[in-house]
């Protein structure tokens, strides 16, 4: 019995979570990152780690984007329909803006843990953000 479910070598989810954090070409640094943030995850919910991210990635992924377009003198907002990847790298987009700017973890793996954990409790503004675009497309469909 593994005392942690290791997750594969090349997941899809994982690699796209590593590559947004990732800045300046410096992919090492990145994963371990991502690594990290699922030990963490793991430490806080005593849970599979890999489970909770994709749940957390999925509630927070939205199935629109706005689009804003001028008609004459009438400005007006046109939602599109995102694919699978699109949706995905939106959530895990805004995931990332949120914990850029908290302070209450002292690491970016420990602030990124918190949030995904949130996400999936309900409680956090990424799943207003979704909401509120969801709503916007709503009213202009």
């Amino acid at each position: 019995p593994a005392f942690y479910d290791i997750p594969p070598e090349h997941d899809p989810l994982l690699h796209l979570l590593t590559t947004s954090i990732m800045k300046n070409g410096r992919y090492s640094k990145a994963s371990k990152i991502t690594s990290d943030t699922l030990l963490y995850i793991h430490t806080y919910t005593r849970a599979p780690a890999l489970p909770i991210l994709r749940a957390a990635i999925l509630m927070a992924s939205p199935a629109v984007r706005n689009v804003r377009y001028r008609q004459g003198t009438k400005s007006l907002v046109r939602p599109y329909p995102l694919n699978e990847r699109q949706r995905t790298k939106k959530g895990i987009d805004w995931l990332l803006k949120e914990v850029e700017g908290k302070m209450s973890g002292r690491t970016l793996q420990e602030r990124l843990a918190k949030e995904v954990i949130a996400i999936v409790r309900g409680d956090s503004p990424v799943l207003k953000l979704k909401e509120e675009t969801h709503r916007l497309a709503m009213v202009n469909r």
